[in-house]
């Protein structure tokens, strides 16, 4: 692991890597604890107290509320912020008790916000490879192959009965029995230069881009409705003050009670975004502390990048949710930029053969094609240039 620079108690409970060997149980953890109490003798004694909290959470699995956390969390602020630097007693100090809560408040968000519940994380932990199919998996891993681009499936209200509507106007129905159990988690994965539209238990309706995978449940529970995304989805979500509507990803997620907005956080991406349509929603990192919490407003989108802080910006909504309804909506755009948005779609590698060509800028409508060639046909003509077709299966612009 990374060297620790800062070996103080509260700041190794802050630490996620330090958090996460210790949590999973990791043959590196001893060995990291271990090193820190060698080449820091002085502070062995925070170390070890910082180990012995985190095992006793984990052991215990204390739940914390959203209320407790916060109450807590607006405690250890203040506290740290009167702190004085003199008489510090020992280990037991007010600062270490709230150094301790904190570590509590971080824990319960890892278990509660960070991670999906166990069932839900090992279902969306599996490696389902986006091949050329469209497939539902169901919890049993039995798999229903789609037939035609842009299909409609939609789950019942009891999650029981799954309608997949094709495109040709053919309905098949599948019986889902094994959502009369509880948790019961069902999986859409939609191909490289496809689009399908789901309809969920609560009807809620999610359009997924090219290259996504969607993790749901068959039925929500009756305290919440969470999904997780790897890819691209434009989720119009029923409302249900009660119970707030989740889409969690590997870098954010994104929080609502009932909206219109566009997610995008492909896995090969070290990055995600959020634009809203109409409604608020809240994004926030998907880590230890819920942090970096913004809320935006329509019109507005929330990027993440790696590992720098959320940021909001004003957008054209358009070009970021036109895809939905088979299209790209360009307006000044580079054409490398557009290049790279065909690459995602795709999944095909398009590179160029000079420098000037990728600056050319583009602005109207570009439609997705079944067939990519078809698509750089079209981009071929608008910036009159030619592409070819190399042996190792790329594609080159040139003039």
């Amino acid at each position: 692991m990374k060297k620790i620079s800062n070996i103080e108690f509260e700041s190794l409970l802050q630490n996620e890597e330090f958090i996460r060997l210790l949590k999973d149980n990791s043959p590196e953890a001893g060995e990291m604890v271990e090193d820190l109490c060698r080449q820091n003798p002085g502070k062995e004694e925070s170390i070890r107290l910082a180990v012995q909290l985190v095992h006793r959470y984990v052991a215990e699995q204390i739940d914390i509320n959203d209320d407790a956390i916060t109450m807590m969390w607006d405690n250890i602020l203040r506290k740290s912020v009167t702190k004085q630097p003199a008489k510090v007693i020992r280990m037991a100090t007010v600062w270490q008790m709230a150094a301790a809560i904190a570590v509590l408040v971080s824990l319960s968000i890892y278990y509660g916000e960070y991670s999906l519940n166990n069932s839900m994380r090992k279902f969306a932990e599996k490696k389902v490879e986006v091949s050329d199919e469209a497939r539902i998996i169901i919890s049993d891993g039995t798999e229903y192959k789609l037939k035609s681009n842009d299909s409609h499936i939609r789950y019942d209200s009891d999650g029981k009965e799954i309608v997949i509507e094709e495109k040709n106007d053919q309905t098949e129905k599948i019986d889902n029995q094994s959502a009369k159990t509880k948790e019961i988690y069902n999986q859409i994965v939609v191909p490289f230069g496809r689009r399908h539209r789901l309809t969920l238990s609560d009807g809620t309706v999610v359009q997924l881009n090219s290259g996504s995978k969607l993790v749901f449940p068959a039925k929500f529970s009756d305290s919440k409705r969470e999904v997780f995304l790897t890819g691209e989805g434009y989720f119009d979500v029923t409302k249900d003050a009660i119970k707030p509507f989740i889409v969690r990803t590997e870098f954010v997620n994104v929080k609502v009670l009932g909206t219109h907005f566009n997610v995008s956080a492909y896995e090969n991406e070290k990055s995600a975004s959020t634009v809203l349509v109409e409604g608020s929603v809240e994004i926030y990192k998907n880590n230890f502390f819920k942090s970096d919490l913004c809320t935006i407003k329509p019109g507005e989108g929330c990027f993440f990048n790696g590992d720098s802080k959320l940021t909001i910006q004003n957008v054209d909504v358009t070009e970021y949710i036109s895809w939905k309804d088979g299209f790209l909506q360009l307006k000044d755009q580079p054409f490398g930029n557009i290049i790279k948005k065909v690459e995602k779609y795709y999944n095909r590698k398009i590179s160029f053969g000079d420098r000037e060509l990728p600056q050319r800028i583009i602005s109207g409508k570009l439609v997705l094609s079944v067939k990519l060639e078809e698509t750089l046909d079209f981009l071929a003509r608008t910036t009159k240039s030619r592409y070819l077709l190399k042996e190792d299966g790329t594609y080159i612009f040139a003039k």
